[in-house]
């Protein structure tokens, strides 16, 4: 039978887990007390006829039986006896012998009845043990429960990543529990699929692996997935119950090539077979202000899909009581001696630090963790960079690191993340761009300096050790404090200008545009250059000759590089444009019509081509009999200017549609999709068919007919039922019990009696 390990639990956890406990023990609801002043009250129940019942929770997992039986008679029976409560039980999670449990007893006689009204840690885990659905509501109590941890920490079966088996640990040692997991929780739990969104730092991530240690918990195996959408057909095994999560799926600081390549379809897909999955699990993570940008420009991903299945975590999910239990737990777990610990216990101290406007879990960690080396007054420095969170990194970037460490921050900038051999390749160019020495045994140090403090290096892949470092070398660069000629010159690899032009398209990459403007002529070769990487696939979710196109053009407009659109016209006027995707196709042809800096005649060119290349494949799918692709490819032509369908092409296509149309009506209709057989009656029917008593093909239209209304049907039905919470809730508004918990909860890191856990 499952134990649980209640050192793990805050002393608030504690007593909130007793209240909802001994409520169902004692078959009444009882009050919960914030510590400080509670005249010896931490749980209690006032009956009709005014008799009370007293429950007091002493939380000391490190403490001896000794020790609490001194402080309970020491500090509690005075209080005890000033109440007169008509009956008293002391929760607690040291264990109690039976002597121990006779001198509590006698020593608070009258008012605890018998040694029964005493419940140790032995006692407290049976009656939990006997109450799995109050254990699954404390998510904190039931990660504690030993199978869970066995499961979560140490079975490599059921987590295959390194980095998860790393990380999962350290965020359930900081984990707690707020509206915005459970919101997350609730929808993950309907419908297998979930977005986790919010401003950097607010906890996505920690979000994130709290559900996948849930979903571990019950049996599921959790894979991570780090480049693309791919990696989970990859992964899937039928009849196995599995966890997707897809951290950054957008990006850590802009939109990654991954969508650039409409990488959108591809998930959208792959979410739907999930959704239909009973044993399927996926959980993705974005920053908001990126899905935003997704979701204008890539239309499929504002598809119910995506949008039913968003969960925003807000900063007002971190309630004050909620923050000063997230700032106890890091400082706890924080690598710093005592006498840095101690000033957190000060409300002086703490409460500017969890009312601060910038709160943020991941600056807090990040701070405790560099600060605790070289600061004595940790508190102090959580304060300073809350207040500017740019000088966390700004100091150590600016003024701390050597010239070969500070430079080979600014290559993986460009790279996001690299093999060794690729970054010490680029940083080699790079230093020699800039005249400096470039030797491996320079670049070794350099990468040794860095490593575990603010690159991560694992399985053979360098990255940054988490997104706030890669923010901040954005502003780096924005403010010219690295020359953009010599990061030109050091480009090896197609992602660093496709990085560069990321970071110049957002809203405060104003000085990186300005910088690849003046380098003008180096960065349109870098721009040409990547033309050299694109690989034609026959899926139409990955990168194509076109959709690198369109991704020059866009380019040119950011720069406003009429050398690049004379590129993308040069490149478009090459004969009649085959076997490319159709989507990609159209995207460019749109992108050049609405440009500024391409003339109408070369657009017109363009869109004659297109249609006479689609007219070619169009005529072999007809004579293939692929009457689902021949009708796709006439639905993007009608949208071409000049590009319509007429003459003997046309009379075959309505032939093999027709052919079509009496396969389908013959086939199981369990196997077919809506699309295909939509698309098919539309065609037939603006062809003039539609299937009359006296056509030849009324029954097969009217068993085709009914097949796509019932296609029409299901598609109305709401597939899951909509969430209640969707905008930010409201300022959490209990602060008085909140500042007096956390009071007491700061207190814990001064009292070697009280618990050390989480």
């Amino acid at each position: 039978m499952d134990s649980f390990d209640l050192g793990r639990l805050t002393d608030h956890d504690f007593e909130v887990v007793c209240r909802d406990l001994f409520g169902e023990i004692l078959g009444v609801p009882l009050e919960l007390f914030p510590r400080g002043r509670d005249r010896g009250i931490d749980l209690r129940h006032t009956a009709a006829d005014g008799t009370t019942t007293v429950v007091q929770c002493k939380h000391w997992p490190k403490a001896t039986q000794a020790t609490l039986t001194k402080r309970l008679i020491k500090d509690e029976l005075p209080k005890v006896v000033a109440l007169k409560p008509d009956r008293y039980l002391i929760a607690t999670s040291v264990g109690l012998t039976v002597d121990g449990k006779n001198r509590i007893r006698d020593a608070f006689a009258p008012y605890v009845h018998t040694t029964g009204d005493l419940y140790g840690v032995e006692e407290i885990v049976a009656e939990l043990q006997s109450r799995p659905e109050l254990v699954r509501r404390h998510f904190r109590l039931w990660l504690s429960g030993t199978a869970v941890l066995q499961t979560v920490l140490n079975q490599e079966k059921y987590v295959r990543s390194s980095w998860l088996r790393k990380r999962i640990p350290r965020a359930a040692d900081t984990f707690v529990p707020h509206e915005g997991f459970d919101r997350a929780k609730a929808i993950l739990d309907e419908q297998r699929v979930c977005v986790i969104a919010g401003i950097p730092g607010v906890g996505k991530t920690t979000v994130a692996l709290m559900l996948a240690a849930w979903f571990m918990g019950n049996g599921y195996e959790v894979h991570e997935i780090s480049q693309d959408a791919e990696e989970i057909t990859a992964l899937w095994r039928e009849n196995s119950p599995q966890l997707f999560l897809y951290d950054d799926f957008l990006g850590q600081t802009t939109l990654e090539s991954q969508l650039n390549k409409n990488e959108d379809a591809r998930l959208i897909d792959i979410i739907r077979e999930i959704q239909e999955a009973p044993d399927k699990a996926l959980v993705m993570t974005s920053r908001d202000y990126i899905l935003e940008h997704a979701l204008l420009k890539h239309e499929r991903l504002g598809a119910p899909d995506v949008s039913e299945a968003t969960s925003v975590v807000h900063l007002t999910d971190l309630s004050l009581g909620v923050r000063g239990q997230i700032l106890y737990n890091h400082v706890h777990h924080a690598q710093l001696p005592a006498e840095q610990q101690w000033p957190f216990a000060d409300r002086v101290v703490w409460e500017p630090i969890v009312e601060h406007r910038n709160f943020s879990p991941r600056l807090i960690e990040e701070t405790l963790r560099l600060a605790a080396r070289r600061e004595r007054d940790v508190a102090a420095v959580v304060l300073k960079n809350l207040d500017d969170p740019r000088r966390i990194w700004e100091r150590i970037v600016e003024n701390d690191l050597a010239d070969e460490a500070l430079h080979l921050l600014e290559v993986l900038f460009t790279l996001r993340t690299a093999a060794p051999d690729t970054l010490s390749e680029s940083w080699s160019w790079y230093r020699k761009e800039r005249g400096l020495e470039a030797d491996a045994r320079t670049f070794r140090r350099a990468l040794q300096v860095l490593d575990g403090t603010m690159v991560a290096v694992e399985q053979h892949e360098v990255s940054f050790h988490n997104p706030s470092i890669a923010d901040y070398l954005r502003f780096h660069l924005d403010a010219g404090r690295a020359p953009m000629g010599a990061l030109l010159g050091a480009l090896i690899d197609p992602v660093q200008i496709h990085s560069l032009i990321d970071a110049a398209g957002m809203e405060d990459g104003a000085g990186i545009l300005a910088q690849l403007k003046v380098e003008a002529g180096r960065t349109a070769a870098a721009v040409r250059e990547t033309a050299e990487f694109v690989e034609w696939s026959p899926s139409p979710g990955d990168e194509s000759e076109a959709s690198h196109l369109l991704w020059v053009l866009e380019t040119a407009e950011l720069l406003d590089s009429g050398p690049l659109a004379d590129y993308v016209v040069k490149e478009t006027a090459s004969g009649p444009w085959r076997g490319e995707h159709v989507e990609h196709l159209g995207d460019l042809l749109h992108a050049m019509g609405g440009s500024r800096l391409i003339a109408q005649e070369d657009v017109a060119r363009f869109a004659g081509e297109v249609a006479e290349g689609v007219r070619l494949d169009l005529a072999e799918q007809v004579e293939a009999g692929d009457w689902y692709g021949a009708i796709s490819l006439h639905e993007f032509l009608e949208e071409i200017p000049g590009g319509s369908l007429s003459g003997p092409l046309l009379e075959d296509l309505v032939e093999c549609a027709l052919d079509g149309l009496r396969l389908v009506a013959g086939e199981d209709k369990s196997s077919l999709d809506a699309a295909p057989v939509e698309a098919l009656m539309r065609f037939l029917f603006d062809q003039g068919f539609e299937g009359g008593t006296d056509d030849e093909y009324a029954e097969d239209f009217a068993a085709v007919q009914e097949l796509a209304r019932r296609f029409a049907r299901l598609r109305d039905w709401p597939q899951f039922v909509s969430r209640q919470e969707t905008a930010a809730p409201d300022p959490y508004d209990n602060d008085v019990r909140d500042r007096e918990v956390i009071t007491e909860l700061m207190k814990g890191l001064r009292d070697p009696d009280v618990t050390r856990g989480l």
